[in-house]
């Protein structure tokens, strides 16, 4: 009998530990976890289908040399889920750490990697910035918040419920407020957020502070129209508590020079040249279009027409201050396979590059949203151009004299200039486009663009029609649900679509659009 019941009790527990993965680790130090969400989240999001197929061409700020559809909205699904189904994976890590240190047991561990309640306060800050850009693309989306115990806020609670409720946008955006404010306060700026694993910022306490009410600054920006009373309520609580004074302060994730971790387009152009630097744009800084004459940002931020994809992965040219020498590839030219490499811009060494930092927020749009603030400060104006030209490498004395001979403050010049700003964050631009209606000189569907003499003698056509995929007359307000939603959490989907003015198509507009 003894012998029987040994057996049995030791077969319960080998039944027992068939539930355990002997491969995986009992605990997993928090800023590990940090360390691999950021540099996932900005690898898809910046990627060359999720940006460079998407918000980069839809703002014209690059344009496709081989496939035009999706220049021209014809955007594809598997971007939507994407963008969708990787944003909520890797908010499952950040909420992994806020889970760590809040549990009294695993908590003692993660303090010997940094502050608990900066880790927390961290955690919260890239769940806010990801869920503010996730809800911008779609409208309503299930969501997750730390410091709510509100019941429609199901997101990442999958021991709940694996198919949570859609949050309206109004409420996702009165709770990213909250969240981001009550994450600055509660940052102990002495102490450090992780001793190593953050790759935005090194543990800097302070700048995470920084970045948290510059956040607010972009958030609240968003709602002036449709609350302004809550926008600048929090707008003013932000600069109280302290945003980027300096480019020293901007928020950007870090790459290496390996081509294991090197930043997404560096991965994009490996094998591929499918992009180069749109017309419009190159227009802009040339001084064709606009008001504000030619622009040495061009140099830094393209290369010349004749330089090949080659020689610039290796920085292995020089530099021309000839604008002449600087044409962008066509908007979504239906012939622009018929184009020679040589006959327009591709992007320049400081974008192709493995170590290229993909940044999430910089000094030069804090400063452009306080201009807007303060009804068009003409000196935060001129803060704002001269943070953005000094990022980009361009000469002092070039930026003095670009800054000095700038026209005069208003929406249109404010708004024009922090586009330029926003290059390669196109997915903010593609957000302040639909807010406001600028850049005033992006092409729009149905007009004429006539080709430069080389590309048209190329294509063997002088001019074309920009004709969209749908029928649109403007850039499409949002994206369409992943299909996928339809099996896996349809009826909230149904429910969510039922409040879109025109139902699950680029055509419903969010509720702060309405410019």
């Amino acid at each position: 009998m003894f012998a029987s019941a040994t057996g049995f009790i030791s077969c319960s527990e080998d039944i027992d530990n068939l539930n355990a993965n002997p491969n995986a680790p009992e605990f997993v130090l928090p800023n590990t976890i940090f360390n691999s969400a950021t540099k996932q989240y900005t690898d898809f999001l910046r990627d060359d289908f999720n940006s460079g197929r998407l918000s980069l061409p839809w703002m014209q700020y690059w344009g496709q040399n081989a496939y035009a559809d999706e220049d021209r909205y014809l955007y594809r699904e598997t971007t939507a889920e994407s963008l969708y189904r990787n944003t909520y994976l890797v908010a499952t890590e950040f909420k992994s750490i806020i889970d760590i240190n809040v549990d009294p047991e695993t908590a003692v561990q993660a303090s010997a990697v940094g502050n608990n309640q900066n880790q927390i306060a961290a955690s919260r800050i890239m769940l806010s910035y990801m869920f503010h850009r996730l809800t911008d693309f779609f409208g309503d989306v299930p969501y997750y918040s730390y410091g709510s115990d509100d019941p429609e806020f199901e997101a990442l609670n999958i021991d709940e419920s694996f198919s949570p409720r859609f949050a309206s946008q109004e409420k996702i955006y009165a709770d990213i407020l909250k969240e981001l404010r009550e994450s600055a306060d509660m940052i102990n700026t002495s102490e450090d957020v992780f001793s190593t694993g953050d790759n935005i910022y090194g543990g800097d306490a302070t700048k995470w502070k920084k970045f948290a009410n510059s956040l607010i600054l972009r958030v609240a920006n968003r709602l002036k129209e449709v609350d302004p009373s809550t926008a600048n309520s929090a707008i003013s609580a932000a600069i109280t508590s302290g945003v980027f004074t300096s480019n020293a302060d901007n928020a950007v994730q870090a790459y290496d020079v390996t081509n294991t971790n090197a930043s997404p387009f560096w991965q994009a152009f490996l094998d591929r040249t499918d992009f180069a630097v749109a017309k419009p744009f190159v227009d802009l800084l040339k001084g064709e279009t606009g008001s504000f004459g030619p622009d040495p940002r061009l140099f830094q931020m393209a290369a010349p027409k004749s330089v090949a994809i080659a020689d610039i992965k290796a920085d292995n040219y020089e530099v021309s201050e000839d604008y002449a020498d600087y044409v962008g590839i066509p908007y979504a030219f239906p012939l622009a396979n018929t184009l020679p490499f040589t006959t327009y811009s591709f992007p320049s060494s400081n974008i192709l590059r493995p170590d290229f930092g993909e940044v999430l927020m910089e000094y030069a749009e804090v400063s452009f949203i306080l201009s807007e603030n303060n009804g068009w400060n003409q000196a935060q104006y001129e803060d704002g151009v001269r943070a953005s030209m000094t990022r980009w490498g361009v000469p002092a004395a070039e930026v003095d004299a670009f800054v000095t001979a700038l026209p005069a403050a208003t929406e249109e010049t404010v708004l024009n200039q922090k586009y330029v700003g926003l290059y390669m964050q196109p997915h903010e631009a593609y957000s302040e486009y639909r807010r406001t209606g600028f850049p005033s000189t992006i092409v729009l569907p149905g007009e004429t663009i006539t080709l430069p003499a080389e590309q048209a003698a190329a294509a063997e056509v002088d001019d074309y029609i920009f004709e969209p995929g749908p029928d649109v007359t403007d850039l499409p307000f949002r994206l369409r649900y992943p299909q996928i939603l339809q099996t896996l959490n349809g009826a909230n989907r149904a429910e969510a679509v039922s409040g879109l003015s025109n139902g699950d198509t680029i055509l419903s507009k969010l509720f702060w659009d309405v410019n």
